[in-house]
């Protein structure tokens, strides 16, 4: 399976960058040789972690979480095609508490909520389609809460 955790970190989070690529190495290293299912290839959880100004909040809300059979879209930037084949696609937004914690705290209580909020987001697999009946959601959460806690 592919995994990945896709960034997005504002310059007061900078600091933290190198705490949670590692994470995500370590991660996208683990699931690349597992297999779940056939209905699932590819889970991207998307990491926001910016202070937004008041009035800016709508910019950086978590999506709904989404799963993609199969779709061919352009990038509107460079035109390249990209498909999509069996991804699931989530999001994790820090709040402005969590923000500030997330900064201003050590890096393994950092990486604590960090984990601690990869694992919350677990349960919108619950959400996944019916059509999706070959993935092993129960293994999969297993396996990441694992390697999760593994790694202090």
């Amino acid at each position: 399976m592919k995994f990945n955790l896709s960034l997005i970190m504002d310059a007061g989070s900078q600091h933290k960058l190198d705490l949670v690529s590692d994470l995500q190495k370590k991660l996208k290293f683990f699931f690349e040789g597992r297999f779940y299912g056939s209905d699932l290839e590819s889970y991207i959880i998307g990491f926001t972690s910016v202070l937004t100004p008041p009035g800016f909040e709508h910019l950086f809300k978590a999506k709904k979480p989404l799963y993609v059979r199969d779709k061919t879209t352009k990038n509107r930037f460079t035109g390249e095609m990209q498909r999509m084949v069996k991804l699931f696609l989530d999001d994790i937004v820090l709040t402005s508490d969590e923000y500030e914690g997330f900064v201003s705290g050590n890096d393994y209580d950092s990486m604590e909520l960090l984990k601690t909020r990869i694992l919350e987001s677990l349960s919108n697999l619950d959400k996944l389609p019916k059509a999706v009946k070959d993935f092993d959601k129960e293994k999969f959460k297993i396996d990441m809460k694992a390697i999760l806690y593994e790694s202090a």
